[in-house]
Order: structure tokens, then C-alpha cells, then sequence
């Protein structure tokens, strides 16, 4: 039996933006008047990662997402990650203007809703950064970065497409940056964490961004038995995320992104309490390995490479170069290598895990580590060969002085006997 298709809710916040709205009058130093009630404005209220608990500095990738446009008086904030110094991957829906639902077909065919209309100026999207929201009631209040360009995959619809990278005028300082599964899918009943800026069951702004561990997924797209269809570029999730949550990611186990939170709900109207629309609810992500090309162009654009699960920090040199300790290196190796001159360290790939090494080197041990090194030179060939003869010894030998001189003399009598 198919599940019902229902609409589900997208997830910017809507709550609490009246205070949202005179902070971002400060922080952009505008004298534009606000809107009297800019969360009716902006459509119904909802809530944020239900039953969590805050987020430390350890997750400081997560970022939070604001939207602030004085011409059309718009106001919003969502979830999002930074992949690198410049670059943020979020929701769609959190960069564009978009209908406030949708319901999508298993195959992810739109059933009703979910229209793109076109994405918002980028320089109307602000990060701001660290575990503890912002004072948006000092004027001194500054974003760690603003939008410079919305990169998307094209999709008019949001199903089945619920992704989009920002681009960042200036790099931030010293970013904390997440890794990304791109070369495997999520697996059915896998254990994830959402991590994200929705308000908590008891304030409509918490003090601190918010995580909740321990959520299983229930559905992997294309998947028509769960509670929801899920398309095929998307998962399912129980309880967890709500409204401010949107563009925030899902970690696996091994701290790398799987899922951005695109939208969900219990199908209940929001009351006074913020969270009553989400407090049981189904919930939708979608995956990020289907996209795997389009994050790794986005990247590109920023001069940037992708952390993929598993991996390196992709900011730290690579081997062969030049380094001066472990910290400095992918492989946390730096090792003497004879190959670039005496006493030259550089970063050794290691291959301790089995990985190959590059043609051309072999696996060698080295004190207590495994690394990737190239054959040493032959030594050189010094020795010189002699002879008493004065015969060559070969092609291209050359005789000795004393019997050079015999044959020139001998040259010198057959020559005198001639004239003669």
C-alpha cells in the first residue's frame, strides 16, 4: 500500500523574526524600516532540532545562514556548512524563493508545490559562525562572511533537488571545514546527527546551535513502502529537525556530511508552541553523493578541494612538499628524504592502510612508519679501465700515452721511407 502523499513544510524560520529583523537593520547599518509583522509576512511559524542538545565548537562547520533583504523587507535564517573557507552548502530553498511546501512522487515527480521562482541576490545572504548565536542587538555586530554567488544545479523544483553552494566574497579566517561521503550511498537504518539553528522546545532563539544524536534513517530514495515516498535523491528521518534547521547537515558516524535537511512535519498546523508541528514528524534529506560533480565544481570555482570521508584535510600539504612537522601534512608524516636534497624534509604518503603507492615508488619501512618512496639511484660507476697494451680494448677505447707514441713513430718512418 503507497504511502499517502502529503505535503511537507520546508523549514527557514519564521518564528521569533521580528528581533531577527531590527538585528539585521543594525549588522547591515540600513535605515529601512522593518515590517510590522514579518513573520506573517513571510508565511506560518515552526520549530527547530527537537529534544537536543547544544552543539560545541567541535561542529563549528555548521553555520548559521541569514537572509536579510531591506528593499523587499525580507527576513530568514537557515543551517549551513562550510565545505571550504568560501564556500557554504545549504538547502535550495534557503537561497531562493520557493513555495513553503511540497509533495514529490517517489521517482521525484512534483505532485503539488515546491516551485523555484529564482534564486535571491547573493549579497543578501550572511554567515555567521561559532556555537553561540549572535547578539543582533549590539550595532557592533559583524558577519564572518556575505554572499557573492548562488551556485544551483538548474532544478525549477524542489524535489528531488533541495541543495545549493554559496559562494563567499572573502574567505573567513581560520574556518573550520566538514568532510563529505561523495563515493558511497546512506545506508537504510544507518545513525546519523542533525546539527542546525532552530529554536529549541522551550525558546523560539536559542543561545547556542543545537545537535541531536542518535537519529536513524528509516528510508533511502527511490522508497515507496516508507512513511513517505522518498525520491530518489533524498532519505528519510523520524523526529529530529524543524523549522531553522533547513540547509543543516546530517553527519554519519564518522563526522563526514551524508544529508542536508530539506523539509518534513507531523501535517499539523503550528500553534503557540513552536515546536507542535514538528514533535513526531517525518522527516526528508536529501543525499549528497547524487551531486557529487556539482559540490566538487563548486569547490573548484573556490580553488578548493573536497574532505571526503575518511580523508585528509585537503588544506594540508600534499606529499613531496617541503615541510618542517607532522602537523603540517596530510599523511601527518614529515620525514628526512634524500631524494630532495641533504637534510630535506618532506610530507611522505603513507601507505600503512595498504594504500598504493604512486608508479613508480614502493612501500618501504621507516623507523615505526610505512611511507611511499622511490627507488634509490644506483650508485655511481668511478671505475676506470687500464691497460699496458697498446692495443684497443674496444669500440671506442683509447690507447695508453707510451703506445700512442710507438704507433705515431712508426707512422713517421713508413712516411720517411716513402719520400725516400
Amino acid at each position: 500500500m503507497n504511502a499517502p502523499r502529503r505535503s511537507l513544510s520546508f523549514f527557514p524560520v519564521r518564528a521569533g523574526l521580528a528581533g531577527l529583523a531590527g538585528a539585521a537593520l543594525l549588522a547591515c547599518s540600513s535605515g529601512a524600516d522593518t515590517a510590522a509583522n514579518p513573520a506573517e509576512k513571510l508565511g506560518q511559524a515552526a520549530s527547530p532540532v527537537i529534544a537536543g542538545k547544544n552543539s560545541d565548537k567541535s561542529q563549528d562547520a555548521v553555520v548559521l545562514l541569514v537572509h536579510y533583504d531591506p528593499q523587499k523587507q525580507e527576513f530568514g535564517s537557515c543551517t549551513g556548512t562550510l565545505l571550504s573557507d568560501r564556500l557554504v552548502l545549504t538547502a535550495r530553498h534557503c537561497v531562493a524563493d520557493t513555495d513553503e511546501s511540497a509533495a514529490c512522487d517517489v521517482d521525484g515527480t512534483p505532485l503539488a508545490q515546491g516551485v523555484v521562482r529564482g534564486n535571491r541576490p547573493a549579497d543578501t545572504l550572511y554567515v555567521f559562525t561559532g556555537p553561540n548565536r549572535p547578539d543582533f542587538g549590539s550595532r557592533d555586530i559583524t558577519p564572518a562572511g556575505v554572499g557573492a554567488k548562488i551556485i544551483d544545479d538548474g532544478g525549477k523544483n524542489l524535489c528531488n533537488h533541495d541543495i545549493a553552494l554559496l559562494i563567499l566574497k572573502d574567505p573567513i579566517p581560520n574556518a573550520k571545514i566538514a568532510s563529505l561521503r561523495l563515493d558511497a550511498p546512506i545506508k537504510k537504518g544507518e545513525i546519523v546527527t542533525a546539527v542546525g539553528w532552530g529554536v529549541t522546545d522551550t525558546t523560539t532563539e536559542p543561545d547556542v546551535r543545537q545537535q541531536r544524536t542518535g537519529i536513524k534513517v528509516e528510508g533511502i530514495g527511490p522508497d515507496d513502502t516508507a512513511t513517505l515516498p522518498v525520491p530518489p535523491n533524498e532519505f528519510e528521518v523520524g523526529e529530529s529537525i524543524c523549522s531553522g534547521d533547513s540547509g543543516g547537515p546530517a553527519f554519519a558516524s564518522t563526522g563526514a556530511i551524508v544529508g542536508i535537511v530539506s523539509r518534513g512535519g507531523n501535517a499539523t498546523k503550528p500553534t503557540n508552541d513552536p515546536a507542535s508541528s514538528c514533535i513526531g514528524g517525518e522527516n526528508l534529506y536529501t543525499k549528497v553523493s547524487p551531486f557529487k560533480k556539482f559540490i566538487e565544481d563548486g569547490l573548484a570555482l573556490v580553488n578548493a578541494e573536497p574532505w571526503l570521508e575518511g580523508g585528509a584535510d585537503p588544506r594540508l600539504l600534499k606529499p613531496g612538499s617541503a615541510c618542517t612537522d607532522g602537523t603540517q601534512c596530510r599523511s601527518s608524516l614529515c620525514l628526512l628524504d634524500p631524494s630532495a636534497g641533504e637534510g630535506a624534509t618532506t610530507c611522505a604518503a603513507d601507505c600503512s592502510t595498504g594504500t598504493e603507492c604512486p608508479e613508480g615508488q614502493t612501500c618501504t619501512t621507516e623507523g615505526e612508519a610505512q611511507v611511499c618512496r622511490a627507488p634509490a639511484p644506483p650508485a655511481a660507476n668511478n671505475a676506470t679501465t687500464s691497460t699496458t697494451s697498446g692495443c684497443a680494448t674496444g669500440p671506442g677505447s683509447t690507447p695508453s700515452t707510451g703506445a700512442l707514441g710507438l704507433l705515431l713513430t712508426a707512422l713517421g718512418l713508413v712516411a720517411l721511407r716513402r719520400r725516400r
